[in-house]
């Protein structure tokens, strides 16, 4: 039985993956050859050209590219997200990154360990990427205003994928901190720079496809490598995982033309940004809901990623579990942002909510039930509700925010959602463990189900008061 989930595993991961390059990685890559072309002949100029076209027929346009380019309208909806100026670069640079992000995380601590640190030492590799993530995008308004879009992709790529090598490198658990710290510097620059760069560079009209796409990005690395990274590298070898995650160095050749995009876009939306800002409403207040909201749906997600393993029966069930989660919140990610364009977003969060609760108490009874057979699909069942709610909430909520916010604050509203991101699923993983280790996990997840529906109550009646 083991062999055979495993084998399941190991399948829906090369199909995945396969679908992910051919989908999204070789169509961004195509888009970036073609710019790169055009711009090629523009500075050459007509004579230049035609003069290496001659000698090399396959430089020619009729082999890369169409004669005529036609005008991409950003603002039609039936415009390819990914032709939009900018947005297949953004992509590429994302995927990079949490690519690499992806492969260490849970590998890090494993080294740790290996190399002679106690438990709570390797615990603390998470506990210090995580934290210096979290500082990183709190300055990263300052930042951008500061040194510009350009530098600061460029140090996020560079933080995330040089101090890869000194884990490789290391001899000790300390070059493994100090290399987590910078990694999560790197993380932060582009969790908060990505979601901002998606909302610059499309229409505010299609924003709910392009975060779908975005979430898209960011999510299928996670699923495609963070359950697989130990498997990986017990078949190619640690090195073979420290060159996947020096991959965001690659991306550096993206980020000058990439960063003028940007520039440019933020030029035009914040020009009037400080015209009577003192007088509006804080941030923060505008888009509290929303935060809210994403608060509750990634506490519960944290509770479930950081005990699967104690509330299933065996590893295989806890895999099981984990793909149930991870499998429905990826695609539902992309699912409602494109919906949220077409739909009333209030409704989707509702019935979003909805399903949430259902989700958590379903864990809630499943951990209860004394039959193995019936609490392990119990458990699977739950697993699923709570992954499309985990996922959807996670890109309806950004929309949300970034409509609430408006397009002088894109910045702060990244800052404060991805924050609250990661202090969501900090928060429901400790709150758990502590509730479970004073009465069990039947009684914590009783606990956060209540919690659940308690905030979702409060978040939805904030939401259609302030309509």
């Amino acid at each position: 039985m083991n062999q055979l989930s495993l084998s399941a595993l190991v399948s829906c991961f090369k199909h995945g993956l396969k679908i992910f390059v051919r989908e999204i990685v070789l169509e961004c890559f195509k888009k970036v050859f073609r710019d790169f072309h055009r711009d090629w002949k523009r500075r050459l100029g007509p004579s230049q050209y035609d003069m290496i076209a001659l000698a090399h027929p396959r430089c020619a346009d009729d082999q890369l590219e169409p004669k005529e380019t036609p005008r991409v309208d950003a603002h039609n909806s039936h415009t390819p997200i990914l032709s939009i100026q900018g947005v297949n670069l953004l992509l590429i640079v994302i995927i990079l990154g949490v690519a690499s992000f992806s492969v260490l995380l849970p590998l890090s601590p494993a080294w740790a360990l290996a190399r002679g640190a106690s438990e709570a030492a390797a615990g603390s590799v998470t506990t210090v990427l995580m934290a210096s993530t979290i500082m990183t995008q709190f300055a990263m308004n300052k930042a951008l205003r500061t040194f510009g879009w350009a530098k600061v992709l460029a140090l996020g790529l560079i933080a995330l994928g040089a101090p890869a090598t000194l884990q490789a490198l290391g001899t000790g658990s300390a070059a493994i901190l100090i290399s987590s710290a910078l990694r999560g510097i790197g993380f932060g620059i582009l969790t908060v720079g990505g979601a901002t760069a998606i909302a610059l560079l499309v229409p505010a009209a299609r924003r709910g496809a392009a975060v779908g796409v975005y979430g898209l990005a960011l999510a299928l690395p996670q699923l495609l490598l963070m359950s697989s990274a130990p498997v990986l590298e017990q078949r190619f070898g640690s090195l073979a995982m420290t060159l996947i995650a020096t991959l965001p160095l690659a991306g550096l050749v993206l980020v000058r033309p990439l960063g003028g995009i940007l520039g440019r876009h933020a030029a035009s939306d914040q020009a009037p940004a400080d015209a009577g800002l003192s007088k509006q409403p804080s941030t923060f207040r505008l888009i509290a809901p929303s935060l809210l909201v994403l608060l509750i749906a990634t506490s519960g997600g944290g509770a479930v990623l950081t005990f699967a393993s104690q509330m299933a029966l065996d590893a295989p069930s806890a895999a099981i579990m984990l793909l149930c989660l991870t499998g429905f919140a990826t695609p539902t990610r992309w699912i409602f942002g494109v919906l949220s364009d077409r739909h009333d977003i209030l409704k989707m969060i509702t019935g979003l909510c909805v399903v949430l609760v259902l989700g958590m108490a379903a864990l809630s009874i499943a951990l209860s039930i004394g039959d193995p057979h019936t609490a392990q699909w119990t458990l699977y069942l739950g697993s699923v509700l709570l992954g499309l709610a985990y996922g959807g909430l996670q890109s309806t909520s950004l929309v949300l925010a970034f409509r609430r916010g408006g397009s002088t604050r894109l910045t702060r509203v990244s800052v404060l959602w991805n924050v609250s991101f990661d202090l969501g699923t900090g928060v429901g993983a400790l709150a758990a463990g502590a509730l479970a280790t004073a009465a069990g996990f039947p009684f914590a997840f009783a606990c956060l189900t209540a919690l659940s529906l308690l905030g979702a109550m409060i978040a939805l009646r904030r939401l259609y008061s302030s309509a």
